[in-house]
C-alpha cells in the first residue's frame, strides 16, 4: 500500500519511518508541479533491469554524492538537498536516461532519498539502488577521510555484483563527488566529476556529467 515517510534528526543522521497513508489522502498527493509520483520500481542487486525495464547494460549508471553536490557543505549533521541542484540531476537524469546508485554517506536511507527526489520534481524512481556499506554509522569525519580510497572499491564492488567482472559487459557511469574519489591519472577519471563543497553542482558540471554518461562531450548548461 501507499506509505508516508517521516524523518526525524537522531544526532549525526536521519532515522526514517515509513506508516500506511490515511486512504483518503493516497489519490490526492500530490509531486512538486501537481503531477501524481510514480511508483519507484525495486532493482535488486544482480538485476539486468533498469527502472524504466530496459536491460541495465545499456542504461547509463550515476553514482551519486550528496554532501558537497546538491548541497553547499562538506558534512551534514543531516539530509539536506537543495533545489537548484536537484533541478540540475532532474535535467542530467532527463538528458541522459540514467539511473541513479546512492554512493553517498546517506545511502542507507534510499527509501527516503528517492521520495525527496520525487517530492522535489526529480525521478525519484530511477534511484535503484546503493554501494554497500553503512558509513552513517561511523563518524562523519573518519569516513571523509577514507573515502579517498574506499569509495572508488565500492563502486567498482557494486558493478561487479551486478554486472559480473568482465567490464566490457558494464553499462557506462559516472561518478559525482566533492572529494578526490577518484586519483589524478586513474582509467576512471574521464567518468568522473568533482564538485566543490562550499558550491555543489553547477550548469557547468552538469553539462560534464551529462558528457560522461552519455559518452558525448556537451557544451549545454543545464536549465
Amino acid at each position: 500500500g501507499a506509505m508516508c515517510v517521516a524523518a526525524v534528526t537522531l544526532g549525526s543522521f536521519v532515522a526514517v519511518r515509513s506508516f500506511p497513508t490515511p486512504r483518503s489522502a493516497r489519490a490526492r498527493t500530490p509531486g512538486r508541479e501537481g503531477g501524481a509520483f510514480r511508483a519507484r520500481r525495486r532493482v535488486p542487486m544482480a538485476s539486468l533491469s533498469s527502472s524504466s525495464g530496459k536491460d541495465a547494460r545499456e542504461v547509463p549508471l550515476l553514482f551519486l554524492d550528496i554532501d558537497g553536490v546538491l548541497n553547499r557543505t562538506a558534512t551534514a549533521p543531516q539530509i539536506s538537498l537543495e533545489q537548484d541542484k536537484v533541478d540540475r540531476l532532474r535535467f542530467v537524469l532527463e538528458k541522459s536516461g540514467a539511473d541513479v546508485v546512492l554512493s553517498t554517506y546517506w545511502r542507507a536511507f534510499e527509501e527516503y532519498i528517492a521520495y525527496t527526489f520525487g517530492r522535489m520534481g526529480a525521478q525519484g524512481e530511477r534511484v535503484v539502488g546503493r554501494t554497500p556499506g553503512n558509513p552513517h554509522l561511523q563518524d562523519s569525519v573518519a569516513h571523509d577521510d577514507a573515502v579517498k580510497t574506499t569509495r572508488i572499491v565500492e563502486i567498482a564492488t557494486y558493478m561487479e555484483e551486478r554486472f559480473g567482472a568482465d567490464q566490457a559487459a558494464w553499462p557506462n557511469f559516472a561518478i559525482v563527488d566533492d572529494k578526490q574519489v577518484v586519483p589524478d591519472g586513474n582509467a576512471w577519471s574521464s567518468r568522473f566529476v568533482r564538485t566543490t563543497h562550499d558550491v555543489g553542482l553547477t550548469d557547468e558540471l552538469a553539462a560534464e556529467l551529462l558528457g560522461a554518461l552519455t559518452g558525448v562531450p556537451s557544451a549545454v548548461e543545464a536549465k
